[in-house]
């Protein structure tokens, strides 16, 4: 599932999947446990890498072709800066869902557990 984001007259398509997280923590030599401190000290380079791939999953899931850099991306929100809290929407939105379906399923071991 990808959200479509109006940035600067054009249409993307924009998703936080597991791959985009990837790519993301790979990018900014990040883990996965630090992606729920993020908004907390989230630089520049942060949100073009964090909105570059969100672009290039909702693209790749979407069937949509993505030639985008991160230069492209500070490019874009150099004419539309509304663009970077739209799309960190999407991701608060999006990664507070998987936290919370983590946390059912952490939950529901723990009451398996205590059935034993």
């Amino acid at each position: 599932m990808y959200e479509i984001v109006f940035i600067n007259g054009k249409d993307y398509p924009v998703r936080f999947g597991m791959n985009a997280l990837r790519m993301f923590c790979k990018d900014t030599d990040r883990a996965l446990s630090d992606l729920d401190k993020l908004g907390e000290s989230m630089s520049l380079d942060d949100a073009c890498f964090l909105i570059l791939n969100g672009i290039k999953d909702g693209s790749r899931v979407s069937g949509q072709e993505c030639s985008l850099t991160v230069e492209s991306v500070a490019d874009l929100l150099d004419e539309d800066f509304d663009a970077l809290n739209k799309v960190l929407e999407v991701f608060s939105t999006q990664f507070s869902a998987k936290l919370g379906n983590e946390g059912n399923v952490k939950a529901a071991k723990k009451k398996k557990a205590a059935k034993k």
